[in-house]
């Protein structure tokens, strides 16, 4: 094999690992309630914790990366990721799996965010383009094996979710060291204080929110003026980068539309298996419908935006495509796998024209920066979908969201109630991304009216 393929083949499963690892997850909250006899609110937070650490670990990994190189860090990424999976595997209490899932989950972030340098390091200018593209692909395969993958592993026990990660995770490994050559090292300043900052703010922030615990809200209070002090001395994401405009805006409608992403697969998990009582089996493959539309939809929404003068248009239809389908499974809790195809449709043409134009607007240079501070925005609003999910079931379906012995009869619970209000919650969130879309195309339009003048003018005068 040639040696750039076999490091793209090591960095792409990585990457699939991770988007696997991303969704899995969703099937087996109810068998890890009646193991532990953990409540929704602690459900919850397996999912945030991993999350949390892998946007957290984006923001000193550019540094990171240059100063012990591309191919340790890899390691090391890897290392952690395969030996936290191995201790949940064999967690013996609910603690124990949040705990590692926020240790997998720094070793996710690691592995992800060392990818893309070691691909652009293997592969020549004009090969470039295609490595990363078919590596990205991997990330949208990642997240439609997991529905279906985790239905038939958590059929069996939901242990074995984690347990397949530790011999592919050491297999590959062993395969990067060989594989990946060691690269020059800068000694560059890491970003501690902004990484530590923010970590220290999100984690009591969403545990405050996710256990209804008004004592976490408190830490996160006091933590907040720290925060915002650091962020303005080391800022995550570059002052250079919110100055632009074209950036800012599409950034923002991305951190709204990011609400209803993984919520839906995240509250339908939840509610065909508890409320319905459908097996694992069947909700994989219900939910299934999701990431295969998007999968299929990705490449027109790039062809679409490639050929059309108006890109944003296409991320405005693609909202609505997305998200009025989830708002119509809100409201009513019927049709939910065709209307879960139209909502993945949509969601691609979203969020491919949304990547590329950010990177257009700010050029080469600030590329990966960009990237990362978008993905960073795009987290931290799943995050914070995903937590507010025990307020709604407390809220309106009157169930004690804290309570563990709920799963461990194996018997329906109506939450169908809370489950609708927080599908149509997050719509609407998502929906409202269309004013920072809509502000995006004013501004667009002017903006070629204003050059179109000036051309007129420029003519005028040459003719004189």
């Amino acid at each position: 094999m040639d040696h750039r393929y076999g490091i793209l083949t090591v960095t792409t499963l990585s990457t699939l690992m991770a988007a696997i690892d991303s969704t899995i997850v969703y099937l087996a909250l109810p068998a890890m309630g009646q193991t532990f006899h953990s409540g929704i609110s602690y459900l919850t937070l397996v999912v945030a914790a991993y999350i949390i650490s892998t946007t957290v670990m984006l923001v000193p990994a550019i540094e990171i990366t240059k100063r012990i190189g591309n191919r340790n860090f890899y390691i090391i990424g890897f290392s952690i990721f395969t030996v936290s999976s191995l201790i949940i595997a064999v967690s013996l209490n609910i603690a124990m799996v949040i705990i590692f899932r926020f240790v997998e989950g720094i070793g996710a972030g690691i592995m992800t965010s060392s990818d893309i340098p070691i691909i652009l390091g293997a592969f020549r200018k004009g090969e470039r383009g295609k490595a990363i593209g078919l590596n990205s692909i991997a990330w949208s395969i990642g997240t439609l094996i997991g529905p279906v993958l985790g239905g038939f592993l958590v059929a069996i026990n939901w242990r074995y979710i984690f347990l397949i990660n530790v011999p592919i995770g050491i297999g590959t490994m062993f395969a990067g060291y060989k594989i990946i050559k060691k690269d020059k090292v800068d000694k560059l300043p890491i970003k501690y204080k902004s990484t530590i900052s923010m970590a220290l703010f999100l984690i009591p922030l969403i545990m405050g929110i996710a256990l209804i615990n008004e004592y976490y809200l408190l830490i996160a209070l006091i933590i907040l003026p720290v925060f915002i002090y650091v962020q303005i001395k080391q800022p995550v994401i570059d002052r250079k980068l919110l100055g632009n405009i074209r950036f800012s805006l599409i950034t923002l409608a991305s951190f709204l539309e990011s609400f209803v992403f993984f919520s839906v697969l995240f509250a339908l998990s939840l509610y065909f298996q508890s409320d319905l009582g459908l097996s694992s089996i069947d909700t994989g493959l219900i939910i299934f419908t999701y990431p295969v539309a998007s999968i299929v939809s990705s490449p027109i929404g790039g062809i679409l935006y490639d050929r059309y003068r108006h890109p944003e248009t296409i991320m405005a239809i693609g909202t609505i495509l997305e998200c009025v389908p989830v708002l119509i499974i809100g409201i009513y809790l019927k049709y939910i796998p065709e209307l879960l195809l139209i909502a993945g449709f949509g969601g691609s043409f979203f969020w491919s024209p949304s990547t590329t134009m950010i990177t257009d607007a700010l050029g080469e240079k600030f590329r990966v920066q960009a990237n990362n501070a978008m993905f960073i925005l795009r987290n931290i609003g799943i995050i914070t979908a995903i937590s507010i999910l025990p307020l709604f079931i407390l809220h309106f379906s009157r169930i004690n969201v804290s309570i563990g012995e709920i799963f461990v009869s194996k018997a329906r619970i109506d939450i169908s109630a809370g489950i609708g209000a927080y599908l149509v919650f997050t719509a609407i969130i998502s929906l409202s991304s269309l004013i920072f879309i809509f502000v995006y195309h004013r501004r667009a339009r002017s903006s070629n009216t204003m050059d179109t003048a000036g051309v007129v003018d420029l003519q005028h005068r040459t003719i004189k």
